[in-house]
């Protein structure tokens, strides 16, 4: 068996996932940290630009597709996941590892409810595209 989906499934799945990942992007950038420096440092665009989409066949010939965070720098990892929970993350103040800090979003959920909101309109692509393909087999 070829360890590829037709061209034709991916397509309809980028067309459900593509603007749930573009949706993800934005939603991070209207995130607010309590107590954190006035101004943009940048770090929402970082987190932004590190949600992505993994797509393959697995070892056991099974389709899947994986809607992540990570970030450029591995010590700022814990980011994505703390702009998306109430509990945030903790770090050196100004990189001073004598003094942490507590950073804490004002709202949650860029990702998660993000991803949640979209479960459906990938859930009807996928039933979509599983249904064409029992039409071409059949």
């Amino acid at each position: 068996m070829e360890n590829r989906l037709p061209d034709w499934i991916e397509e309809q799945m980028d067309d459900a996932i593509d603007p749930l990942v573009a949706r993800a992007k934005s939603e991070v950038m209207t995130v607010d940290v309590q107590g954190g420096p006035a101004g943009h440092t940048g770090l929402r665009a970082r987190v932004a630009a590190g949600v992505g989409v993994r797509k393959g066949i697995s070892t056991k010939n099974n389709a899947y597709f994986r809607i992540y965070t990570s970030m450029a720098n591995t010590a700022e990892s814990p980011i994505p996941r703390g702009l998306d929970s109430p509990k945030g993350w903790r770090h050196p103040l100004f990189g001073n590892r004598n003094h942490w800090f507590q950073s804490r979003p004002t709202r949650t959920g860029w990702f998660t409810d993000t991803i949640a909101d979209g479960a459906d309109n990938i859930e009807r692509a996928i039933a979509n595209a599983l249904d064409r393909a029992a039409d071409t087999i059949g």
